[in-house]
């Protein structure tokens, strides 16, 4: 009986110890940190925020780094931060609706031409106690917004017009599938991991992705031939860390912690900025230039708010307060665009 007991215990303690973060003798705290691609644009700006955080610290917080999806695609992100598979990482509402149906209001399309004060009022939104709750029940809390990309269009044909939107067989997530649908065009769903060898199969003939930098890393300025680079919509893919692993952290560490996640919403920006900037170049040697013309764009837009209504309409039908977080977040636009 004695045997049993302590095995009992010792399978307690081993569970426990999954559960936390890992620390050594001085007591110092090791994260595991997981990132869905290889060393990239998409995660350009949590590298950075680590390095900060190991040196503030002195460290007292230190990252194991685990970079190319050995853990988990993009879309199982959260569950496994959830459950403490890893501690941190970053993952996008627009893969995970269902967990995160507010929060993925920031993924609307053509909401701003302002990158940075969509991001900041992202941030803004994220940490407004309705849209926090959604992080709370998946027992996470949200640290700051990681990638905050353009998603543009890329395709095998020139496309200048509706009906060649129409004709194209295109891959759109977020806010470009929202709006795509209002205009009665068919999107496919295609995982980010197989888009490459579906476009290479011509299984669809256009994109609408994360560009111009990951458009230009992951290869598919080889791929398309044509670009658009009018941005349908921001990707939001805010960094959330395991709530338990969180309040295990001294809280000297934590204040130190967030007062760098308020300076992320800025160093994250430009960071990607500098990437956009280098890759836009580069690109656009790959491929050529090719815009919607004025008019189709003005048809374009003139649905734009059916799209957004469209989507307050699904929350309100789930009884979730759709109307009121689509104008919190237009506030929080304005106020930072102004």
């Amino acid at each position: 009986m004695k045997l049993i007991k302590t095995l009992c215990a010792s399978a307690l303690l081993a569970a426990a110890t999954l559960t936390m973060p890992s620390t050594s003798m001085a007591e110092d705290i090791n994260l595991k940190y997981h990132a869905f691609t290889g060393q990239g644009p998409s995660n350009l700006a949590v590298r950075w925020w680590m390095d900060e955080v190991e040196k503030r610290t002195e460290g007292r917080i230190g990252f194991t780094r685990i970079f190319g999806g050995a853990l988990g695609k993009l879309s199982a992100q959260p569950e496994n931060i959830s459950v403490g598979a890893f501690d941190l990482g970053e993952f996008s509402p627009v893969y995970n609706p269902g967990l995160f149906p507010l929060a993925n209001v920031t993924s609307l399309p053509f909401m701003s031409n302002d990158p940075l004060a969509h991001a900041k009022a992202g941030h803004d939104l994220f940490k407004s106690p309705t849209v926090e709750a959604e992080f709370t029940a998946m027992n996470q809390k949200y640290l700051f917004p990681g990638l905050w990309t353009s998603i543009q269009l890329l395709s095998h044909e020139p496309i200048r017009t509706i009906e060649d939107l129409q004709a194209a067989k295109i891959r759109a997530h977020g806010g470009a599938a929202e709006i795509l649908k209002e205009l009665d065009i068919a999107v496919y769903g295609i995982p980010w991991g197989e888009l490459p060898a579906a476009a290479e199969r011509k299984v669809v003939t256009a994109a609408i992705i994360g560009s111009p930098a990951d458009a230009y890393a992951f290869g598919f300025g080889e791929i398309f031939s044509y670009w658009d680079d009018e941005n349908w919509f921001y990707f939001p893919m805010p960094v959330t860390i395991n709530l338990d692993t969180w309040n295990a952290i001294p809280a000297e560490d934590r204040a130190i912690i967030e007062a760098l996640n308020e300076e992320m919403v800025v160093q994250a920006r430009k960071l990607l900025e500098v990437a956009e900037v280098e890759s836009h170049a580069m690109l656009s040697e790959q491929t050529e230039i090719v815009k919607l013309e004025d008019a189709e764009m003005a048809k374009m837009l003139d649905v734009r708010d059916a799209a957004w209504q469209s989507w307050v309409a699904a929350r309100e039908a789930d009884g979730l307060p759709g109307q009121a977080v689509l104008d919190d977040f237009l506030k929080f636009l304005e106020q930072h665009e102004s």
